[in-house]
């Protein structure tokens, strides 16, 4: 048994009160530092700054303008590259190893890529630059023209001494499409796109464009596919297959649809893909109707309807294109002073 501890007794043995006292707080003074120190390894506070506290006046970056800023550097960069193509290939048209006419057409694309193309990208990179939205369509339908010849040059031509170029050419315009389309605010486009745009119009054209070359180029592949022969477009030709129908199938034609459908509806990627591709199906029938005069003067059996054909196309092509870009909306004064950035 625990004996009983009287009041008097539990007083006694009670120390006394200043001591507590002393206790407690030389028991605060010895934990708190204790305390501290672990809570320093647990939570490290970042490292004070011993520089003077003056404002420090930097460089502001714009970070909406760097997908522009990246694009214009790929797509002066294909503006070289096919510059030298397009100055070799008219200065030294010998360079072209296939038959007459194939070569004919080749110097005739390369006449347009360097009197027509390669100027108009260069006006639509600096108007883009600048903050116009019309100019970013024709810098994207210029950048799809030239790699549309790119891809023909590619794979089409026998190798020559340009082959390297070919492929640069090639592969900038790839990058060059990818990060053009990167900086185009899709979802701001039917905001920037007035009333009168003739969507319907422009949207029933490319629709007729796509049914009427699949329609023309499936006459020239059905047939061949059914006797196992080759098919006219590839006779006389050193080739094992057709490209342009090989990208029309795979590309063209297929955006040309879908672009026409989106933009009858009004919707942002149908207003983008519709923009560069009608710049891209002009710029495309002004280059076929002068490669076929260059092929038929190379070899005057070539027919010489395609060239009226292709002309009037271009014709025809450029009534919607116009009404297009006429559609778009300008920036306004002040988007275009806080635009004008250096994009270095």
């Amino acid at each position: 048994m625990i004996p009983h501890i009287s009041e008097s007794s539990a007083r006694l043995l009670r120390p006394p009160r200043h001591r507590i006292v002393f206790e407690r707080s030389f028991a605060r003074a010895t934990l708190r530092p204790a305390v501290a120190t672990m809570t320093s390894f647990l939570h490290p506070e970042p490292p004070h700054s011993y520089l003077p506290a003056f404002h420090v006046r930097t460089r502001r970056t714009a970070h909406p303008r760097a997908p522009i800023a990246l694009a214009l550097r790929l797509s002066r960069a294909l503006l070289a590259v096919s510059a030298v193509a397009a100055l070799v290939a008219v200065a030294w048209p010998r360079i072209f190893r296939d038959p007459a006419s194939y070569a004919g057409n080749a110097l005739g694309t390369y006449v347009v890529v360097l009197i027509v193309a390669l100027p108009m990208l260069a006006y639509a990179m600096r108007a883009a630059a600048r903050g116009s939205l019309r100019a970013h369509f024709v810098w994207l339908g210029s950048v799809c023209y030239l790699l549309y010849a790119s891809v023909l040059a590619s794979f089409s031509l026998q190798f020559n001494a340009l082959f390297l170029v070919y492929v640069a050419s090639l592969s900038l315009s790839v990058w060059s499409l990818v990060a053009l389309v990167g900086c185009i605010p899709a979802d701001e486009l039917p905001g920037r796109v007035s009333a009168r745009l003739p969507a319907r119009g422009i949207g029933v054209y490319l629709i007729g464009i796509a049914v009427a070359f699949a329609a023309l180029w499936l006459m020239d592949v059905l047939p061949a596919m059914l006797t196992g022969e080759v098919p006219d477009s590839l006779r006389g030709t050193t080739l094992p297959t057709n490209a342009v129908q090989v990208l029309d199938f795979g590309f063209t034609l297929p955006l040309c649809a879908a672009a026409g459908v989106w933009l009858m509806r009004r919707r942002p990627w149908g207003i983008l893909l519709s923009g560069g591709l009608l710049v891209f199906l002009v710029l495309e029938a002004v280059s076929v109707a002068v490669d076929q005069w260059f092929g038929q003067r190379a070899d005057p059996t070539v027919p010489t309807a395609v060239i009226a054909v292709f002309a009037l196309l271009a014709v025809v092509g450029a009534l919607p294109m116009f009404a297009f870009l006429n559609s778009i909306d300008a920036p306004r004064r002040s988007e275009r002073r806080a635009r004008r950035a250096p994009d270095r």
